[in-house]
């Protein structure tokens, strides 16, 4: 597989209803190990679709919810620094909690794009919101943190502006392929079989 290769092979409406049925196999997930491998094989997929990651903004976003998740200690005292007790429960939970925000922020990025069309009004609208996302997650890569608030006001104030600073248009859709088909089965098969794993 090479990067674009779900945006080659897998209609953006089909993509998305794959990344949809995913989600409540992986909410539903007690197996810290298997979390930990989900999250990373869709973060693979959020590269396949196109997207940069930045894994240092994860790496902390994961770190601060232990972090806060040592104030409420369970389980196992592993050290003991004046009031600050830190146990072996509230490191895992922490740890759970993080990947499971970071693997839910994946999923939404392999699985949807700016050409996503759903039916109907309420669809027409939906689909805006992700474009509106999308546009906000390239926008990130302008913002300096010597001028962050004026930087972040730029990046929103070029969402409404006609033609300034506007991504590429919305590439038009493709239809399924059958290897798209047999990787959306494999994955959900996967995904759902994984709550079974162990």
């Amino acid at each position: 597989m090479h990067e674009r290769f779900l945006e080659s092979q897998i209609n953006p409406l089909h993509l998305f209803i794959t990344g949809m049925i995913c989600i409540p196999a992986y909410l539903f997930q007690s197996s810290l190990l298997i979390r930990l491998m989900q999250v990373l094989l869709f973060a693979l997929l959020s590269i396949l679709n196109g997207k940069r990651i930045r894994w240092l903004y994860f790496v902390v976003m994961v770190a601060t919810i232990t972090f806060f998740n040592l104030l409420t200690p369970i389980g196992r005292v592993l050290y003991r620094a004046g009031p600050l007790v830190i146990t072996s429960g509230a490191i895992e939970q922490g740890v759970f909690k993080g990947l499971t925000i970071v693997g839910l922020v994946f999923i939404s990025l392999f699985s949807i794009r700016p050409n996503l069309k759903l039916p109907g009004r309420l669809g027409g609208l939906i689909g805006q919101v992700f474009l509106y996302y999308e546009r906000v997650i390239d926008g990130k890569r302008r913002i300096e943190t010597k001028r962050l608030i004026a930087s972040i006001d730029e990046v929103l104030e070029g969402l409404f502006r006609p033609g300034e600073e506007r991504p590429e248009q919305p590439v038009a859709s493709v239809a399924t392929s059958a290897s798209g088909y047999l990787f959306s089965a494999v994955l959900v098969l996967l995904v759902w079989g994984s709550l079974f794993a162990l």
